[in-house]
């Protein structure tokens, strides 16, 4: 137990960083507007997003005391929360488990494979609380104060604060567990990895959508009968994820019945803990170790083939481009979170026609009239520009080079070169968001081929701006020293500025297009407007980067 202890106290230092920044604060005291200028940047990103989410629960709230049902907005929250961090919990585990720097330190040493495991499920599920409490405290003081249920209310929600994560992230460990045992006699591992991520993905997406849909038929005449019946809710919407209802009810009765909930809740939790520790001690070092097998190869290779390959030379930027795009693929942590996006509003676009697309047709048949047409056409444009550009590609660029930038530094190749390649890298992950977003849009709305191509270009510009304002961002203050491929992308601040930064953009067009409709200019007119504001903005930005590539590039330490 005390190596266990040792390992998950030193993990969690190395996590935090909390010996750099202790220094950072006590010795280097010229850097401390850092992090207050990146504690305001937070409360203003999430701050504002967290009090729409509280809006919606007190009429949620309002709306579960109409049913007779005040603990729907706990289940709301709860099965939010569990969605969430399933969601997530897909790339945490897999860069935490199988692809941190530490591995190859801690394997060697007399821990057992379940130290490891568990310390990194902790180390996992203590990040997860950074996006677990913000939904669930909502919540909890919501009905806390309005239904006022007494003290031990609060302590049991403690509890439901440090467990709700437990059950969708064991579940998702014990698939990746499965999943790097089978694929490790696989010739494309990494790959297969990344594919059964992405399946993960959608498939918990799909049993979101289904889990929550309301039964088919008149649902306002559904809701009304339930009003009339007043018919438990709580059963109803959470009897296909029974943990979700374990715990509304395990907070919200006061009664013997309710403390049986909540201890079945904590039993399960810790059960499935340990059928995960269990299960590790199986697969962990199997699946680790087979993954680090290397292949003889068996090719020989001629002196007639060795100066065919030589004479095969390209440019810097092409090569350095497709290094970009090899160790991106590599590395399922960057692969997920650079593409996750780009999958996930398609699917969520074409989930309501798929499962219920009577109930769209009307909604369609009013969109599609021409009258509406510019307002379609912008909207699309706007959605399909924030789904290609909610990736980590630009914005982690050289971050994700962590201590290998020295070798950047080294190439006789110059920084202006590197950071087109990276560029281009990440144009074409956005290329590739805009053109799927598109096609899905387009489909869907039966938009013509010119109003989609309208989108392309837009969105294509828009992306140039983006991209370049976020490779600026990374160049300017890369995250260089990380142990795990998962810190240089998920714990990064250059992501909440590039969120940032799109919603700017997104708004100044929303601005534009306001103005031209106001001066009643025609709509060709206003999408080149759009367009062409975003290529002036593009200009000078594209100018400071490449200008201060090569100071920055000397500059930086890894």
């Amino acid at each position: 137990m005390k190596q266990f202890i040792s390992l998950l106290i030193t993990s969690l230092n190395v996590n935090f960083g909390i010996s750099a920044l202790r220094y950072r604060f006590t010795k280097e005291k010229k850097h401390l507007w850092e992090p207050i200028l990146i504690g305001l940047s937070i409360i203003l990103g999430g701050g504002s997003i967290i009090a729409l989410y509280t809006v919606f629960l007190q009429g949620v709230y309002k709306g579960g005391q109409m049913l007779n049902s005040p603990e729907l907005v706990l289940l709301i929250a709860i099965l939010a929360c569990q969605f969430m961090v399933f969601i997530f919990g897909i790339f945490y585990v897999i860069s935490a488990f199988y692809f941190s720097n530490d591995i190859d330190l801690l394997v060697p040493l007399p821990l057992k494979p379940y130290h490891i495991l568990a310390s990194k499920f902790i180390i996992i599920m203590v990040n997860e609380y950074l996006v677990a409490w913000p939904v669930l405290l909502p919540a909890i003081i919501i009905y806390g104060t309005g239904m006022r249920p007494g003290l031990m209310y609060w302590l049991k929600s403690l509890l439901v604060l440090l467990l709700t994560p437990v059950i969708p992230l064991v579940l998702v460990s014990i698939f990746v567990l499965i999943l790097m045992r089978v694929v490790s006699i696989r010739k494309n591992r990494d790959v297969l990895v990344v594919l059964g991520s992405l399946l993960g993905l959608l498939l918990g997406l799909t049993i979101n959508y289904f889990a929550q849909k309301l039964p088919e038929g008149n649902s306002q005449q559904f809701i009304q009968d339930m009003i009339v019946a007043r018919a438990d809710v709580i059963k109803l919407i959470g009897q296909r994820v029974p943990p979700s209802t374990w715990a509304t009810y395990g907070l919200a009765m006061q009664t013997l019945e309710g403390w049986m909930y909540f201890i079945l809740y904590l039993l399960i939790s810790l059960t499935l803990f340990g059928l995960l520790m269990w299960l590790g001690n199986l697969f962990f070092y199997k699946g680790l170790l087979a993954g680090q097998e290397v292949n003889r190869g068996r090719k020989k290779l001629s002196a007639q083939s060795i100066n065919a390959q030589l004479e095969k030379a390209s440019s810097p930027v092409i090569a350095l481009f497709l290094k970009e795009w090899k160790l991106f693929l590599r590395t399922p942590v960057y692969a997920m979170n650079g593409l996750a996006g780009m999958i996930m509003v398609p699917f969520l676009i074409l989930m309501p026609f798929i499962a219920r697309a009577e109930e769209m047709k009307a909604l369609l048949t009013q969109i599609r009239q021409p009258q509406f047409a510019m307002q379609v056409t912008l909207g699309s444009a706007g959605l399909v520009l924030f789904a290609s550009s909610i990736n980590i590609v630009a914005c982690t660029s050289i971050s994700r080079e962590g201590k290998t930038f020295w070798i950047s530094k080294m190439i006789p190749v110059p920084a202006r070169q590197q950071v087109t390649a990276k560029l281009l890298h990440s144009m074409a992950i956005s290329g590739i968001g805009v053109v799927v977003t598109t096609a899905v849009i387009g489909i869907a709305l039966k938009l013509s081929i010119i109003r989609m191509f309208t989108i392309f270009i837009l969105c294509l510009l828009g992306n140039v701006l983006l991209n370049a304002l976020n490779l600026l961002i990374d160049l300017l203050h890369p995250r260089l020293e990380w142990d795990n491929p998962q810190e240089a992308v998920k714990q990064n601040l250059n992501g909440l500025f590039s969120i940032l930064f799109t919603l700017a953009v997104l708004a100044l067009s929303a601005i534009l297009t306001a103005l031209l409709v106001q001066l009643r200019a025609s709509e060709w007119i206003i999408h080149a407007a759009l367009g062409l504001t975003m290529g002036f903005l593009a200009i000078p930005t594209l100018a400071i980067l490449y200008t201060l590539a090569e100071s920055q590039y000397r500059r930086l330490e890894a």
